[in-house]
């Protein structure tokens, strides 16, 4: 951009008569910016005003103000009316070409990812059809920074958006295996694991009763006997134990909320199968001899059987297991020695009150 064809004066920064630490900004970016103060101070809203915001973000993709009226720009220089303002297919496609071309390098950069959002919002309001297409076309596009950073929050974020908002079923089912995909190619992916509860919890599926409630028993079923897999492949993974946690705890807070009886014995019943599973997997890991990349013991595996243990606050013989496996912790754990004494602590106190 030839800045000497600008007829506008630039308004420079002002850092008042006496700056503590005045940053060092180069010649060209001090250039830059005072003219892009000056449209801004003028509403200039034309394809020069935008073409100072590309040189600006070109130095800075993170200054929000900048992202900001480039959008304005985009919409007046658009074919929308004043009441119904949008921007033009074009345009949001080559802005959003732009934006992966600055993110290059900057992959979390929080205005980037809105950025693309806000352009987005415009193509999700035309034709279904067209819509759920945008989108198939945007998820690819996450999938391939996923493929550089597999735990990209923003990203992850960012697919959460595009299924919400067009809420479609066969992105939702989609997204299910797409989470499964990622579980299997990274089992220690936690971000994987929390995709795949979202799409199970809040999709447009027939898995929960509605967007607010639990699984159904059966799923709940499924997905459990899906994390004990996944910690089957590595008992050290913390990821597949808070699932099933998760997973099996939803259920029997749901139960103690409004469940009948009949209600209450299924989940009690799912909850001391998996006790025992876990007690399986526990022994035939202490059974295997250790070694220098698997350790003889799993404080993951210990705290989950913990955890469920705990639910049965009447039943002595399990607390007594309980209060035993926390004092395994105690030593095993000793970064959070005082947490898990204070949990067994906890645990002993309830032992007293079963034996009055």
């Amino acid at each position: 951009m030839n800045f000497a064809d600008l007829d506008i004066e630039p308004v420079p920064q002002d850092d008042g008569p006496e700056p503590v630490c005045a940053i060092a900004y180069s010649p060209k970016f001090v250039q830059a910016f005072d003219y892009l103060r000056a449209v801004l101070k003028a509403d200039e809203r034309s394809e020069r005003a935008f073409d100072l915001t590309t040189v600006c973000l070109e130095f800075n993709p993170a200054n929000y103000t900048v992202w900001h009226f480039r959008r304005r720009c985009l919409v007046s220089l658009s074919t929308g009316s004043e009441h119904s303002p949008t921007i033009d297919v074009e345009r949001i496609k080559k802005d959003l070409d732009f934006a992966d071309n600055l993110g290059g390098t900057n992959p979390k950069n929080y205005q980037l990812w809105y950025h693309r959002r806000a352009l987005l919002e415009f193509r999700f309001k035309g034709e279904s059809e067209v819509a759920l297409q945008v989108a198939k076309e945007e998820l690819e596009y996450v999938d391939k920074i996923l493929g550089d950073d597999s735990k990209n929050y923003h990203a992850w974020s960012h697919r959460q958006w595009i299924i919400r908002t067009l809420n479609n079923p066969h992105l939702w089912s989609s997204e299910i295996e797409y989470s499964h995909s990622k579980v299997i190619s990274d089992p220690r992916n936690n971000s994987a694991w929390n995709q795949r509860w979202f799409a199970l919890h809040k999709g447009n599926t027939s898995y929960a009763v509605d967007r607010n409630a639990a699984l159904s028993l059966e799923k709940a079923k499924e997905e459990a006997s899906y994390a004990l897999s996944g910690a089957e492949v590595d008992p050290f993974n913390e990821s597949p134990w808070r699932y099933l946690i998760g997973v099996l705890m939803e259920q029997w807070r749901l139960a103690l909320r409004g469940g009948d009886t009949e209600d209450i014995a299924k989940i009690t019943d799912l909850i001391r199968e998996n006790i025992v599973q876990i007690r399986e997997m526990k022994q035939f890991s202490e059974e295997q001899p250790p070694s220098e990349d698997r350790p003889s013991g799993s404080n993951a595996s210990l705290s989950a059987l913990v955890d469920l243990l705990e639910i049965f606050t009447d039943e002595k013989e399990l607390l007594t297991e309980a209060e035993a496996l926390l004092g395994e912790l105690v030593l095993e754990d000793p970064v959070r020695r005082k947490y898990w004494r204070r949990r067994q602590n906890k645990i002993s106190e309830m032992l007293k009150k079963t034996l009055k």
